[in-house]
């Protein structure tokens, strides 16, 4: 059986592009794991339901090529904002540093889910892979 690891890089090249063959990333771009725990904010009553929420949207995010579950920052982005529009307060831009964190938030409560960052100099992109969710 693959290790999380190996299935979350298979899926970011995958999402990305970049390569349908993990061992065979084109040169410049690298593939990080972020499991740091100083980017997990404190657990408030939005991260415990927007962790819910995107519990229930991992079927719909299953890639083609990879077939495995995954959901982009924007993905991800898309259904926080559905949440704070929902508590009516102000939605959230692509790149503002809370959706890394909550992604991580996400990532923190289930060893399946593998927050992944794509980055090839200064442009960078994340992608939250749920291993477990394979086809």
């Amino acid at each position: 059986m693959a290790r999380p690891a190996d299935i979350a890089k298979k899926a970011a090249a995958a999402y990305y592009g970049l390569s349908s063959d993990p061992k065979r990333i084109p040169k410049g771009w690298d593939i990080e794991y972020l499991r740091q725990v100083s980017l997990i904010p404190k657990e408030t009553p939005f991260l415990v339901k927007l962790d819910t929420f995107i519990g229930s949207k991992w079927s719909d995010n299953i890639g083609s090529e990879s077939r495995t579950a995954r959901m982009s920052d924007l993905d991800f982005l898309v259904y926080a904002n559905e949440l704070l529009e929902e508590a009516g307060l102000p939605i959230v831009k692509p790149g503002d540093p809370r959706v890394i964190q909550w992604m991580a938030y996400v990532s923190s409560h289930d060893d399946a889910l593998v927050l992944v960052r794509v980055s090839r100099a200064k442009e960078e992109k994340l992608l939250l892979v749920n291993t477990a969710i394979t086809q």
